[in-house]
């Protein structure tokens, strides 16, 4: 799979719109998730995983599962584990984090609600980049809503290259 020049400045756009820092636009959001295939994948690093104590959530879903890799601070340090995974505070940085699934799943798109009633308002379901298979796409994934919040916020009118780390 080749590599995917992710639009960042769409992806900041909708993510802060999320998360509440700007007025919601729903039919914009729908549009670029549609569009990007992100409405159909989910990137998952904690308890729901395959083999999680959560797991079963998206079992009804079915689909495809892959190994991915994501972008974000994991708080404190820590590294996720099937039983526990600390909060991830989202970034535009290429940190890598290893052991997330991706799931692929034409289902999805009429399961956010439940799933975002799920994680509960600590929890953002955010647009990310994930590197899957040597290449990249864009999926949905759930983060720690303050870190999140306050990494958006760091954004706000700043120039974002890939290299910068803009963790707190």
């Amino acid at each position: 799979m080749d590599r995917l020049i992710t639009p960042f400045s769409k992806i900041i756009e909708i993510n802060r719109r999320r998360i509440g820092l700007d007025p919601a636009d729903p039919e914009a959001d729908q549009e670029f998730s549609i569009t990007s295939g992100a409405a159909t994948r989910l990137c998952v690093y904690g308890r729901m995983r395959p083999g999680g104590p959560d797991a079963h959530v998206l079992e009804a879903l079915g689909g495809e599962w892959d190994s991915c890799s994501y972008p974000g601070h994991l708080q404190n340090g820590a590294q996720c584990s099937l039983d526990e995974c600390p909060g991830l505070g989202w970034t535009m940085t290429r940190e890598w984090n290893e052991g997330g699934c991706l799931l692929t799943s034409d289902a999805l798109g009429e399961y956010w609600e439940r799933l975002d009633a799920k994680e509960g308002e600590n929890y953002a379901r955010l647009l990310t980049p994930v590197g899957v298979d040597g290449g990249e796409v864009i999926a949905n994934i759930y983060v720690s809503r303050n870190a999140s919040e306050a990494q958006l916020m760091m954004l706000d009118g700043m120039n974002v290259h890939d290299e910068v780390d803009f963790r707190l």
